[in-house]
């Protein structure tokens, strides 16, 4: 079961909706304006059901969803860091790097060889 199911299961509808969006566009340019759009919410009150429900911000999911693929691609397959910063939705493979080692402490290269045999 994905999360936007189990949540809208638990009676929440709004951040199955967040969720369902995020997990269907993170590969692509989004933002907390697009999501809100979707939505139907301010991006400011938007962003204060989703933290008070869940302790983080639309955009801290954003990232954190491109991150988990990101780090899936980079021990499954083959492909150039800037081919998986492109597919999680970092058109800039620097940014792409810097996000990820801020987000890991390590680089993209160092997941990818710590994660394979």
């Amino acid at each position: 079961m994905d999360v936007a199911e189990d949540l809208r299961l638990r009676d929440e509808p709004l951040l199955a909706e967040v969720f369902g969006f995020i997990e269907e566009h993170y590969s692509e340019r989004i933002s907390l304006k697009d999501v809100a759009r979707v939505v139907g919410l301010t991006p400011g009150h938007l962003t204060t059901v989703v933290r008070r429900k869940t302790g983080r911000t639309v955009q801290d999911w954003i990232s954190e969803r491109r991150m988990a693929q990101a780090r899936k691609l980079l021990v499954q397959t083959n492909q150039a860091v800037e081919e998986v910063g492109r597919r999680v939705g970092h058109a800039n493979a620097a940014y792409f790097v810097r996000h990820f080692r801020r987000a890991h402490g390590i680089t993209p290269l160092a997941w990818r060889r710590a994660g394979r045999p």
